[in-house]
C-alpha cells in the first residue's frame, strides 16, 4: 500500500523532527519505511530504531524479514534499555568494575531488594520500587508508593519516622548489587545518566556514538523519562539526528518515571514538526471516544473500512464484575463477533480476573502453589503470553531454590545465579514447562499433588553435581494453604474471554474491547481525585490516559462497561464530548 502524504513526510524529512501520531496512524509502517530508505543511503554510520516494549521491537523485525541487512552491525532495532545497555553502561560498567554485568529487568527478580527494618512489627517487606535514586545510587523512600497493606496505621507513621534508615539501607543495597555484577533496568539508567554527567566519559561517549549512528529514531516518545530525555539530549548536541514519534496522551507509564511535559519542552526543540492525524483502525464513534478523552490538541479523522461503520459506543451498566462477559456477548453477537474477537481490559488485573472467572488469588511465596497456578495458565488458550511468561518465571525460580540451598547469592540476577551452579537457564525453563503441564491440579488433593511435585524433581534428569537433596524436597515444596488451594481447585480451565491490564495491550488493536470501570475507583493521594473528577475538570492525568489507551485499542465496537455508581457521570461526559453511543 501507499504510503499516505503524512506518512511519506515523516520518511523522507532531512531533520531531526517530532511526529504526533493519533491511535491507528500507520506509525509502525511510516517508521519501518524511513528506517528502510536510511540504512540505504548510508554507507559507514548506522540507524538505530529503538522503541520501549520488545513487542514493538519484535513487530519491527517482523515487517522487516526481507530487508536483513539493514538489521545488522552497524544498524540496531531494539528496545530503549538494550540500547543503554549495550551502548552506554557495559563499556564504562566494563572499565569500572572489572566485570560484565548481568542486567535483569526489575527489582522485583533480586531476592535481597525485598528487606525489613528492625523492630518494626508486623509489616510487610520493604521494596526497593517505593524508593527513586539519585545517579550517584542515593535512595530517596516515596511515602505515595507504600501500600495500604504495608501494615497499620501505626506501622505507616513509624515507617515515615525511620525514614532515613529505609533510605541507608536501599542505598546500601543499590551499591552491593552493582559490585556484584547485578544491574536493574532502572540502575541502567541512572549509571547512564552518571557518566554523561561527567565530562570526561561525556566526551568519549560522544566521540563512540557519534562515529556509530547517524540517527536515532524513538517509537513511542511519548514513555521518555528523565533518563532517556537526556541521552536523546545528548545525541542531537552530538550532531545524531534524532526522530521521535508518539503520541503524549499515550504516556500511562508514570510509575516508570515517564515525563509527557518534559517530552513535549523537548519535542518543541526539534527542527521538524508532522502530525499523523488519520485513524486507520477505529469507527468514527471509536475515533469520537478518543477525541473525547484526548487532553491534547491532536484532531484524528476515522479513515479504511471501519470509517464507513456507524457502530456506536455501547455504555453498559452492570453491579457485579461477573455480569459484563455474558451482556457484552450478547451485545458482540448482534454485530456478528465472537468471544474470541474480544479482550476484556482493565486497569487493575484483579478487575479482569473476576470478571472472566479467574482467581485474583496472589500466587505468594508457597513454590507448589506456583506450579499448579503455571499449569493452569499455561493449559489455557486463552491466557496472554505476558501472563504464561510470567507463570513460567515463577516455577523456574521455584525449582531454583531447591538447588541454592545454603548458597549466599541475595545480590545474584537469575543468570548469575544459574551460571554460578552450572545451570544453563534454557534447560531450567523446559523443565519448568515439563513439570507445570505435566503436573495437573484438578481434582487433587492439596497434599497428593505437593507429593506429585517432589516426586516429579526426584525423577527429573539433572546436570551434574546440581541435583536438589531428597531431605530437603520436603521444606521447599510444602503443600499450599487449603485457602489459596481452594482458588486453584476451583478455577476454570481457561477465561471466558480473553483479558489484560491496559498496559499489557498497549501498541495492540482488537475487534472488540470491553472497557471496565469498577465500583471503587482509584483516588489519588496528592489530588484526591479519581479518574472521572479527572475527566470532568480537564486535567491531564495518568488515570484519563489509560482509559484512552484502552478505548483506541478497538477497531469496530468499544463497549464501556461501567459500573450503575457511575453510569449517569460517564453518560453526560459522552454527551457532552459528543461521542455516539447506546445504552
Amino acid at each position: 500500500m501507499d504510503l499516505t502524504d503524512d506518512q511519506q513526510a515523516l520518511v523522507d524529512a532531512e531533520e531531526s523532527l517530532f511526529a504526533a501520531a493519533c491511535p491507528g496512524a500507520g506509525k509502525t509502517r511510516a517508521m519501518v519505511a524511513r528506517f528502510q530508505k536510511r540504512t540505504a543511503e548510508e554507507n559507514r554510520r548506522g540507524i538505530a530504531l529503538i522503541s520501549f516494549t520488545n513487542a514493538a521491537v519484535d513487530e519491527v523485525r517482523r515487517r522487516y524479514t526481507n530487508q536483513s541487512e539493514a538489521l545488522r552491525t552497524p544498524h540496531f532495532v531494539g528496545t530503549f534499555d538494550t540500547f543503554i545497555h549495550r551502548f552506554i553502561v557495559t563499556p564504562w560498567y566494563v572499565k569500572a568494575y572489572g566485570r560484565k554485568p548481568n542486567y535483569v529487568q526489575s527489582w522485583q527478580e533480586i531476592a535481597s531488594t525485598s528487606f525489613r527494618l528492625s523492630d518494626m512489627g508486623r509489616t510487610k517487606n520493604l521494596e526497593m520500587n517505593w524508593f527513586d535514586f539519585d545517579p550517584d545510587g542515593r535512595a530517596h523512600l516515596r511515602l505515595s508508593r507504600i501500600p495500604r497493606d504495608f501494615g497499620d496505621a501505626t506501622a505507616h507513621r513509624m515507617l515515615a519516622q525511620r525514614k532515613q534508615d529505609a533510605e541507608n539501607y536501599a542505598s546500601n543495597i543499590f551499591g552491593r548489587l552493582l559490585r556484584a555484577g547485578t544491574v536493574t533496568c532502572e540502575a541502567a539508567r541512572l549509571l547512564a545518566e552518571f557518566w554523561l554527567n561527567s565530562s570526561k566519559e561525556r566526551a568519549a561517549l560522544g566521540a563512540l556514538l557519534k562515529a556509530r549512528f547517524a540517527e536515532v529514531i524513538v517509537d513511542e516518545a511519548q514513555d521518555c523519562g528523565r533518563e532517556e530525555l537526556q541521552i536523546l539530549r545528548f545525541l542531537r548536541d552530538c550532531g545524531v539526528h534524532v526522530v521521535m514519534v508518539g503520541d503524549l496522551d499515550q504516556s500511562i507509564y508514570d510509575f516508570r518515571s515517564a515525563t509527557p511535559a518534559a517530552v513535549t519542552e523537548f519535542a518543541a526543540t526539534l527542527p521538524g514538526q508532522i502530525t499523523l492525524g488519520d485513524n486507520w483502525r477505529s469507527t468514527p464513534a471509536i475515533c469520537a471516544f478518543n477525541s473525547g478523552l484526548r487532553s491534547g490538541h491532536l484532531i484524528e479523522t476515522a479513515r479504511g473500512e471501519n470509517s464507513i461503520l456507524q457502530t456506536p459506543v455501547h455504555l453498559m451498566q452492570f453491579s457485579n464484575l461477573d455480569q459484563i462477559v455474558p451482556l457484552a456477548l450478547d451485545v458482540a453477537e448482534s454485530y456478528k463477533l465472537s468471544a474470541q474477537d474480544l479482550v476484556l481490559l482493565s486497569h487493575a488485573e484483579a478487575h479482569g480476573m473476576k470478571a472472566v472467572g479467574m482467581s485474583p488469588a496472589s500466587v505468594g511465596s508457597n513454590r507448589v502453589f506456583a506450579i499448579a497456578n503455571a499449569g493452569l495458565k499455561l493449559r489455557s488458550t486463552q491466557t496472554e503470553p505476558k501472563v504464561r511468561r510470567r507463570a513460567v518465571e515463577q516455577v523456574q525460580r521455584a525449582i531454583l531454590a531447591a538447588l541454592t540451598v545454603g548458597r549466599a547469592t541475595p545480590h545474584y540476577s537469575f543468570d548469575a545465579v544459574c551460571e554460578d551452579i552450572g545451570v544453563d537457564p534454557r534447560w531450567l525453563e523446559t523443565l519448568a514447562v515439563r513439570m507445570a503441564l505435566g503436573l495437573n491440579a484438578n481434582g487433587m488433593t492439596r497434599q497428593a499433588f505437593a507429593a506429585d511435585v517432589r516426586d516429579f524433581l526426584k525423577a527429573a534428569e539433572w546436570p551434574r553435581a546440581t541435583a536438589p537433596t531428597t531431605s530437603n524436597l520436603g521444606n521447599l515444596f510444602k503443600a499450599p494453604s487449603e485457602s489459596d488451594w481452594a482458588s486453584i481447585s476451583s478455577s476454570r480451565p481457561g477465561p471466558s474471554m480473553r483479558f489484560s491490564t491496559v498496559h499489557g495491550v498497549k501498541g495492540m488493536e482488537f475487534r472488540g474491547v470491553v472497557l471496565v470501570l469498577p465500583d471503587r475507583l482509584r483516588v489519588d493521594a496528592a489530588t484526591e481525585r479519581s479518574v472521572l473528577d479527572d475527566w470532568e475538570g480537564g486535567h491531564d492525568t495518568e488515570s484519563r490516559r489509560v482509559l484512552y489507551v484502552a478505548g483506541s485499542r478497538a477497531q469496530e465496537l468499544l463497549i464501556f462497561a461501567v459500573h450503575r455508581r457511575h453510569t449517569a457521570r460517564v453518560g453526560a461526559l459522552l454527551d457532552g464530548k459528543g461521542v455516539p453511543y447506546v445504552t
